[in-house]
């Protein structure tokens, strides 16, 4: 039961909408398959997202040699790391807390790329209200600590379609040490991209 409920939460969220593969531009093709925040691939940039969440936790399928974190005005939050010991994921949103509609970009530089090449996801902070909510959301469950509601939370967002929720849930830094959300957690990066 308790398997099938995993798999039914992992497919409805995927099948909705797969994870995204940001691409820098065609001339230096660097893929990196980000899982959370939540984001899509758009024409104009390599991916984006809304982040229902002020602090969303970065989760990728490849470790990653660099990460920058931009942002209009402040300084750009850096990264750096060895092929011999790369950043690995998950990672606490690691600087300010987004805005309501601050816009981030993300700049990841996986393992085997050169100095030069990044892959790029624009972040946006959600609405004040739908951020206020999300968060508020996000108290309620901790307070409650109880496993069932997290599921009960993530599957509630996925049946509404709102998969950026469902995965800031899903990858909180507070969700409970339990055995099924570890198993759903594992399954949605297992999927990563689709490919």
């Amino acid at each position: 039961m308790h398997s099938r409920l995993i798999t039914g939460l992992v497919l409805v969220g995927l099948a909705a909408t797969p994870s995204s593969r940001a691409l820098q531009q065609p001339e230096l093709p660097v893929a990196v398959c980000v899982v959370a925040p939540r984001v899509e691939p758009v024409e104009m940039a390599d991916a984006l997202g809304v982040v229902p969440v002020s602090r969303p936790r970065l989760v990728l399928v490849e470790p990653l040699l660099e990460l920058r974190i931009e942002r209009p005005r402040a300084d750009t939050w850096r990264l750096v790391s060895s092929p011999d010991q790369p950043i690995r994921t998950p990672l606490d949103w690691p600087t300010t807390p987004i805005g309501p509609g601050e816009p981030v970009l993300l700049q990841l530089r996986p393992e085997e790329a050169s100095a030069e090449a990044f892959a790029h996801v624009h972040l946006v902070g959600a609405s004040a209200s739908r951020m206020a909510q999300s968060q508020r959301l996000i108290d309620q469950l901790s307070a409650g600590g109880q496993p069932a509601g997290w599921l009960g939370a993530i599957d509630s967002a996925l049946r509404e379609g709102d998969v950026p929720l469902a995965w800031a849930l899903l990858f909180a830094p507070q969700i409970p040490d339990d055995g099924q959300l570890r198993a759903l957690q594992q399954e949605v990066i297992r999927r990563g991209c689709g490919d």
